[in-house]
């Protein structure tokens, strides 16, 4: 609601602007008879329609109606068009004034004609700037394009300043050469905001960047392991995107507070998006990255405490050595089994080999948060623990090695002659 109320009221400051500026000219044009000066303050009236038409359009596009259940947004982009043409307009009328319709004629109010032209000069440029920046802050293609349109007020004086000096010297070439470079980019304005209008109404992608910055975070998520596709459209000042993604969990409520948890930092991290729908799917399980907590060439049975962690990876029936790295949670006091299952899922790994259960249940819980699944091999010896580990790699659901191998958490490890011994 601050954002449409900030909106409202730069849109409000462009109509009050617009009626002194019209105003202004009018009246300095008749006390000094100088009828480019009418003819702007004729072209100001045109801009404090358009004005009025974005404070309207604004007001409209955020209505909620139930007609209309993705919103009016659109409003905004369809007087970004009105300007557009509006600019075009104006851009022609100077060419027509100056090059069809102009005469030459005595100024009675030199003084006045330069005052009144000087503060429209002042006024536009500064206004324009501003309005300019409130329309990048609030992302508001319609004040963006009103912009725009006021600048071109601001050529327009430049126009009527250069004919009437020039005019007053003796020289009103000069006026026609500064109109035709001052249209050039009057056109040049209108075009780029009817290029942009027309890309929003008729539903162009968003930019890349800002779908690669959204790619990004999805895939910030441990569980998120795929983005399949990704789309994006703008709808006024707001965004609607769209992705398919594979996650690492077969478990469907897992899998929905997943997307509900990338959603929310997707909204968090980008601004102005309205709505972010995932679809999602499981990922085809199948073990290719397996953790093992060593010492040397033995096999830890704390893994908590376990100087270094091995990566393996299995391609088919091959097998390769990822990294060996220094094992971070042996140097963290509180919640240190926690912070090494996270950062293994963002290594992507989606199985811990291990030769003893932890003592507790909470290692268990975030491996199956993290979509990990577990090898249970009773053995010290590294190279034994990979023989069996290449022979038989299928891990099962962390949950499922407990309930076999325990009777309760305080019991011991039953069928395979470990006890499960303290991880910290």
């Amino acid at each position: 609601m601050e954002i449409i109320r900030e909106k409202r009221k730069v849109a409000l400051y462009s109509v009050f602007v617009n009626l002194f500026l019209t105003v202004l000219k009018l009246s300095a044009g008749l006390v000094s008879s100088s009828h480019s000066l009418i003819a702007d303050g004729i072209h100001s009236l045109a801009d404090l329609a358009a004005s009025l038409s974005v404070y309207a359009g604004i007001v409209m596009a955020n209505m909620k109606v139930k007609e209309f259940p993705y919103g009016l947004y659109k409003v905004e982009n369809f007087v970004s068009l009105l300007s557009a043409f509006a600019i075009f307009f104006a851009g022609y009328e100077i060419l027509k004034e100056t090059f069809f319709e102009g005469s030459s004629h005595r100024i009675e109010n030199l003084p006045v004609a330069v005052g009144a032209v000087l503060i429209t000069i002042l006024v536009t440029y500064f206004f324009s700037k501003f309005e300019r920046r409130k329309g990048e802050e609030l992302n508001s293609p319609s004040l963006i394009a009103d912009s725009e349109h006021i600048k071109t007020d601001m050529f327009s004086a430049l126009v009527v300043l250069v004919g009437v000096v020039g005019s007053y010297l003796g020289y009103p070439i000069v006026e026609k050469v500064a109109v035709l470079i001052i249209v050039l980019f009057i056109f040049h304005a209108g075009y780029e905001i009817l290029i942009e209008a027309l890309k929003v109404l008729l539903d162009a992608s968003i930019d890349r960047d800002s779908l690669e910055r959204i790619r990004k975070l999805l895939l910030s998520h441990p569980l998120v392991k795929e983005v399949k596709e990704i789309t994006g459209r703008s709808s006024g000042s707001y965004k609607f995107i769209e992705a398919e993604v594979k996650v690492g969990t077969n478990d469907l409520k897992r899998a929905h507070r997943v997307v509900h948890e990338v959603e929310a930092k997707v909204k968090r991290e980008v601004p102005f998006i309205e709505k972010i729908i995932i679809h999602f799917e499981p990922e085809e399980r199948e073990e290719k990255k397996y953790a093992i907590f060593v010492s040397g060439n033995r096999v830890c049975s704390k893994f908590a405490e376990c100087p270094q962690v091995l990566i393996l990876e299995r391609e088919g029936n091959q097998w390769r050595r990822v990294e060996v790295f220094e094992n971070p949670a042996v140097k963290i006091k509180y919640g240190r089994c926690i912070e090494l299952v996270e950062l293994l899922a963002k290594k992507g790994v989606n199985c811990v080999a291990v030769n003893n259960l932890p003592l507790g249940k909470g290692v268990i819980y975030a491996l199956s948060a993290y979509g990990m699944g577990m090898k249970l091999i009773p053995k010290d010896d590294l190279d034994e623990f990979l023989e069996e580990l290449k022979r038989n790699p299928h891990c099962e659901p962390p949950l499922a090695v407990w309930n076999t191998y325990t009777c309760d958490i305080g019991g011991e490890v039953e069928g395979s002659g470990l006890d499960r011994e303290g991880q910290g």
